[in-house]
């Protein structure tokens, strides 16, 4: 099992993204999940910003994910929000966490702004690419 960010999840369905075959090979057919967190803020960035060709994608890939309620770990939630770690990251990252599973991000200051706090999650980088609204 994998748990998805919301920059991965716009990874997966951006139109031209490089990354996409990358992240499905890591995939490489586990179950992907999405904590509610990561899948409003997805849904909301699909229906502002994404072209059609992108929406058909995205509605294919949200066939494939397993939506997750949130519940950050014990260590996630001693976490302080900073400049580069927002409430929605611990609350995401802490949720794969508590899940005992990977998270795959873009977001390295993120991970880096909970290192710098003693809190070190198991994640899966990767380059982010955005929705190109084609």
């Amino acid at each position: 099992m994998i748990n998805l960010d919301t920059n991965t999840a716009v990874a997966f369905i951006a139109e031209g993204s490089p990354v996409r075959y990358e992240l499905q090979a890591f995939v490489n057919k586990q179950q992907m999940v999405i904590a509610q967190t990561a899948f409003n803020e997805f849904v909301n960035i699909v229906q502002y910003s994404a072209g059609s060709s992108e929406q058909t994608r995205a509605n294919r890939f949200l066939q494939r994910v397993t939506v997750v309620p949130d519940n950050p770990s014990a260590a996630a939630q001693k976490l302080r929000p900073t400049r580069s770690l927002d409430a929605n990251d611990i609350i995401i990252l802490g949720t794969g966490d508590q899940m005992g599973v990977v998270t795959m991000t873009a977001d390295a200051k993120a991970v880096r702004a909970a290192i710098a706090q003693g809190v070190y999650f198991s994640v899966y980088l990767h380059l982010p690419f955005s929705l190109t609204g084609s």
